[in-house]
């Protein structure tokens, strides 16, 4: 269903007490509707409410997304990544959303049961292993070299981060999420010269909002993945007309 405005006294609208009596109309601030319409993208396009309902995380189109910053997961869904392989420190519902954008995904989990889930019916890109919690940081120094490193561990993520400099690429990024918690982590991955970027956002299944942080290798050159960065976003507007403010 679409809304529009009508004000009283225009040719567009009726005097205020003829409104106000129409029981087919709805009488609404601007803000008001302003509200009305941003949180039913987040609820709608964004997946929230059927995220928080189900506890799966999903964009409203139904695609499994990892529990990380709308933002973010907007923003790398633009980027071409075929040809990137990726060492996933914390595997879960994120798994199935980069082993279906990467060329080769190797997830360490800390969890038994998760990782056995994980490894049940998986692609042919990813490979799943248990590690305990102690030895994940030494665990994942031993691998590699790798374009992408995702930090979402239940392990200590300052040492998980000391050995995720030592194995990427250049050209690649570190992914280190729940960065709000974990500034000392991030600092360690800032000191590693590496160019921080941070998406402060609502995620699915959380009330709050938190921060996703990308740390990008100086040699890092983002390549669309649709032709276009950034994408339309979910929930935006598309000019009917050429913007001829954007001819080259």
């Amino acid at each position: 269903m679409f809304w529009t405005h009508l004000i009283p006294g225009t040719r567009r609208g009726d005097d205020a007490d003829g409104l106000r009596n129409n029981i087919g109309v709805h009488e609404l601030s601007r803000g008001a509707m302003f509200m009305a319409s941003a949180t039913h993208i987040l609820a709608r396009d964004l997946g929230f409410l059927q995220s928080a309902e189900t506890e799966a995380a999903a964009l409203g189109n139904g695609e499994p997304i990892p529990l990380m910053s709308y933002g973010f997961i907007e923003y790398v869904s633009g980027l071409a990544l075929q040809t990137f392989d990726c060492l996933e420190l914390g595997g879960g519902r994120s798994t199935a959303f980069w082993a279906t954008r990467m060329r080769r995904v190797l997830t360490l989990e800390t969890d038994s049961e998760i990782a056995r889930q994980l490894s049940l019916d998986k692609p042919a890109n990813l490979e799943i292993s248990h590690v305990e919690e102690a030895r994940l940081p030494a665990a994942a120094g031993q691998f590699g070299p790798f374009d992408a490193v995702i930090i979402d561990a239940a392990a200590n993520r300052v040492a998980c981060a000391q050995s995720a400099l030592g194995i990427l690429k250049p050209g690649g990024f570190i992914v280190l999420d729940n960065s709000d918690w974990f500034p000392n982590t991030a600092s360690i991955l800032r000191d590693g010269d590496l160019i921080q970027v941070d998406f402060h956002d609502f995620r699915p299944s959380h009330h709050y909002r938190c921060a996703t942080s990308m740390f990008l290798h100086r040699e890092f050159r983002p390549a669309p993945r649709a032709g276009r960065l950034p994408l339309q976003p979910l929930g935006g507007k598309t000019p009917l007309e050429p913007n001829r403010w954007d001819i080259p």
